[in-house]
């Protein structure tokens, strides 16, 4: 309790109110006002829903803080995603409580993406590790007409090379082979740490979009995993890299391979948001990276709706392990959609 407003984790019935409360102090017609389908998909856990809400004396919703687990351990990481408090609230700190509370919860860490810049202040003062995930990208030269991004024309001097192996293959990866073939054991380390459900629901069983999962394999065993997902602008595509897991090292052998994949099928280009790899293993991989200042040189991250503009995309965690963290494109919510109109979702 704070300021007589009580904070607790949602129940499941809490549902059509907190869709409401999305509605009408969020987004207006947001999808997760007006699907509840979808808002039970990523949302509910049992019985509870992985919101933390406060509600007023008088028994109504005034500020909600969604979160998403990256596993099925009780205390894994979670991401902050949906965080409102109504102006009505009378409490300037609900929000702050409310994220305070979530900490309390027994989980590894919690970490959020898609921060806002007025906010970063609160997260330092809560002694939270802040940064900007790194953005990188590699140039189809065959595509000269680019409708999705801005190259300058010296991008033309861009050359890249394919990586043949007689030890590896590359191959994609299903869910069988993710469950028989990877060792999920040797990613504890990393943060988040995420395991074969969070695979499962977030990529296989997305019931929006579709999701390609490609990987490296040594003696068949699955080594690093990638996760790509098309994105479409008028009759444009593009080819953006959401999520690696694996061993860092088969980073390039896989881009080689992802870029033949972008040759057969025209996109302009192939982009990847991360933190926590290795720089120089990036770039030796094939990637340029991305100025965010740079208006000759566009790579843009908004599609729904489409906004031709370079966007940094901030986070923050309130763990400690800065070098164990590992960040990606898909992580939290920042690939899920927000229209209900299911027009506008690329596939």
């Amino acid at each position: 309790m704070t300021n007589n407003n009580l904070i607790f984790i949602a129940k499941l019935n809490d549902a059509s109110e907190i869709m409401q409360f999305i509605d009408d102090e969020w987004k207006k017609g947001h999808i997760f006002a007006t699907n509840k389908d979808f808002f039970l998909y990523e949302y509910q856990n049992k019985n509870n829903l992985n919101f933390v809400i406060s509600k007023s004396k008088s028994n109504k919703i005034n500020g909600i803080l969604g979160f998403l687990k990256s596993s099925s351990e009780e205390n894994s990481t979670v991401w902050t995603t949906m965080w409102k408090v109504s102006k009505s609230s009378g409490s300037p700190m609900l929000g702050v409580d409310m994220l305070n509370f979530l900490r309390t919860q027994g989980f590894k860490s919690v970490m959020s993406l898609g921060i806002n810049e007025q906010t970063k202040d609160i997260y330092k003062y809560l002694h939270f590790h802040v940064g900007v995930m790194n953005h990188y990208f590699i140039p189809n030269l065959r595509v000269k007409e680019k409708k999705i991004s801005i190259m300058p024309k010296d991008i033309g001097e861009y050359k890249h090379s394919y990586i043949k192996s007689q030890e590896l293959s590359f191959k994609r990866v299903g869910l069988i082979d993710l469950e028989d073939n990877f060792d999920f054991n040797k990613c504890t380390f990393q943060l988040p740490f995420k395991d074969l459900n969070y695979f499962q629901r977030r990529y296989f069983q997305h019931p929006i979009y579709d999701y390609d999962l490609y990987g490296s394999y040594r003696n068949n065993k699955l080594e690093a995993v990638i996760v790509v997902r098309i994105f479409k602008y008028l009759d444009s595509t593009c080819m953006r890299i959401v999520d690696f897991y694996g061993q860092e090292n088969f980073l390039e052998f896989i881009t080689s391979n992802l870029i033949e994949l972008m040759y057969e099928a025209s996109h302009e280009y192939i982009d990847f948001y991360c933190e926590g790899l290795s720089k120089k293993m990036i770039l030796k991989a094939g990637f340029l990276e991305v100025d965010f200042k740079n208006k000759e040189l566009v790579i843009p991250n908004h599609f729904e709706p489409f906004v031709q503009k370079n966007i940094a995309i901030s986070y923050f965690t309130d763990s400690q392990c800065i070098e164990n963290l590992r960040i990606f494109k898909a992580d939290g919510d920042q690939d899920r959609p927000s229209s209900p109109n299911k027009d506008v979702f690329s596939k």
